[in-house]
């Protein structure tokens, strides 16, 4: 696995960015990009190349492509695809590639921000990285002065999001005050388990603690307790699905991330968000698209 490793004190520079459409056989066209390409699919399965380095991204699956690379499509695709693309550069000569055994101590470096993003990898279900790209699509919109900018420091906060995302437990493990394994097990759990029905007291069973004790050590880490932290995963996936996914509705998307009541959920979004969930959605109605 190959990582991209850049100085994130200046922000990237944007170039262009869609969300691609097609109803069946999609094959990518060959080209050789002087920039880089950062591709996440969103529905069915795209078959791509990229130098000798080969993927079959599915849904929740990314790719970073590398500048100067032949990239093409290996197969065309079967049934509907989606995916978001966005092409940027960096703004600084301290950029490399390197493999994951170097990647740990770049870490202990907390004061020296850096992008450090794999060639490819999953997302995890309740990731802002999808939500920030229909942002970025919406922001390549507009007109003025100020747009490029605007999407170069949105196509920024994309990738540091994307470095948080794919190093969330090492990032956990790195603090001053070191969280328990088990702890942090835990909290990784409910990022993919989001939807669970457990209760507070089946959950401490499940990780072997006695229910008081571990409420009171998982507010100590995390700074909440156990159910506001299940129910803040449970409004990220929500707006995930708020933005990329028109066609549910929200009854549909309570159920999807564990809510069985509808008007509680609209509650609980407003309460995190500051706006209701239609006027969230509302919000990412426009997008640029580019249907092949």
């Amino acid at each position: 696995m190959l990582y991209l490793v850049s100085d994130a004190s200046r922000p990237v520079t944007f170039f262009a960015a869609g969300n691609l459409t097609n109803e069946d056989a999609f094959l990518h066209p060959k080209r050789t990009m002087d920039s880089y390409e950062l591709i996440s699919v969103a529905k069915g399965t795209l078959h791509i190349q990229s130098g000798e380095r080969s993927y079959h991204l599915t849904p929740g699956q990314f790719v970073l492509l590398f500048p100067g690379e032949c990239h093409f499509g290996i197969s065309p695709s079967v049934g509907e695809l989606s995916f978001y693309w966005t092409h940027f550069y960096f703004n600084t000569e301290q950029t490399s590639v390197c493999e994951e055994r170097k990647i740990t101590a770049l870490f202990r470096e907390a004061n020296r921000p850096r992008y450090i993003l794999p060639e490819t990898g999953t997302l995890s279900a309740n990731s802002r990285v999808n939500v920030l790209f229909v942002q970025l699509l919406d922001l390549s919109k507009r007109l003025g002065s100020l747009s490029l900018m605007q999407c170069s420091y949105a196509q920024s906060t994309l990738l540091l999001e994307l470095t948080n995302e794919c190093f969330f437990r090492h990032h956990l493990m790195q603090q001053d005050e070191k969280i328990p394994l088990g702890i942090a097990d835990l909290m990784e759990w409910m990022q993919l388990n989001y939807d669970t029905t457990l209760s507070v007291n089946e959950i401490a069973r499940k990780f072997g603690y006695h229910p008081s004790y571990l409420s009171s050590v998982f507010k100590r880490y995390s700074g909440c307790a156990i159910t506001e932290y299940l129910n803040r995963q449970r409004i990220l996936v929500a707006k995930n699905y708020l933005a990329t996914m028109p066609k549910l509705t929200l009854a549909e998307i309570s159920e999807q991330v564990g809510i069985a009541d509808e008007k509680y959920f609209m509650r609980l979004f407003k309460r995190y968000e500051g706006v209701t969930a239609t006027a969230y959605r509302e919000a990412f109605s426009q997008k640029k698209k580019n249907r092949q």
